[in-house]
């Protein structure tokens, strides 16, 4: 079975960034897996995504949150059904693993029922268990964290567009949830940005991945 290392964290994180910078530094030891949304438009999760952003709505919601989380669940799966097998001392580094969809879809299922956030960390959990019934559990999840100003930041820069306010609220709840998640969770790593520069973030980054390449089936490779 791969080794999966899953990158986790609300928009504007710097979770990509730090991801394209590891997988650089690993090398061929890495099998690096794009987001969801950076799926390429001519696949099943590409057309997936397409569909649930037709509507103009950069959180992919369409007014039916549980058919939502149920497609974007399955899409979960389906991108490891299709990866190409790991070898011997491989990782897969994934950019957004279980996690981002059961916390968003918690989000967005907890603000459309007017629910607390106690609430959406039970939906939450149940949603990251029932997609790691069907797909590799990662050996790790690097929860990334940051000034939520500084996302947000970043966020507005990247997309060239000013976050609304229920988006902002949106983006929030996810990162207490991303939080609440891992204080329950035995597998997550809290990497702060604010305590760690790019290149120790990076570091501990391929340190993870290479433990868990070393920990699975086969070993690493020498």
């Amino acid at each position: 079975m791969s080794a999966v290392v899953t990158l986790e964290g609300v928009n504007g994180v710097g979770k990509s960034h730090l991801g394209r910078l590891a997988a650089a530094a690993l090398g061929p030891v890495c099998l690096p897996l794009v987001e969801l949304p950076d799926s390429a438009p001519t696949g099943l999760p590409g057309q997936v995504i397409a569909a649930l952003h037709s509507g103009g709505d950069r959180f992919l919601r369409t007014g039916h949150p549980g058919t939502e989380t149920l497609l974007l669940a399955a899409l979960q799966v389906h991108r490891h059904e299709a990866l190409a097998p790991a070898g011997p001392g491989q990782v897969v580094l994934e950019d957004r693993g279980p996690a981002s969809v059961a916390v968003y879809q918690a989000a967005v299922l907890a603000e459309r029922a007017g629910a607390t956030d106690a609430w959406a960390l039970e939906r939450a959990r149940a949603i990251e268990q029932m997609i790691r019934m069907w797909r590799p559990a990662p050996a790790t999840t690097v929860l990334i964290t940051d000034d939520p100003e500084a996302c947000r930041a970043r966020f507005e820069r990247r997309t060239g567009q000013a976050a609304s306010p229920d988006e902002w609220a949106l983006m929030s709840r996810a990162g207490r949830l991303y939080h609440q998640l891992a204080a329950v969770s035995d597998n997550y790593v809290v990497l702060d940005r604010q305590l760690l520069d790019e290149k120790s973030a990076v570091n501990l980054i391929t340190g993870l991945c290479r433990d868990a390449a070393a920990a699975a089936p086969g070993g690493m490779a020498t």
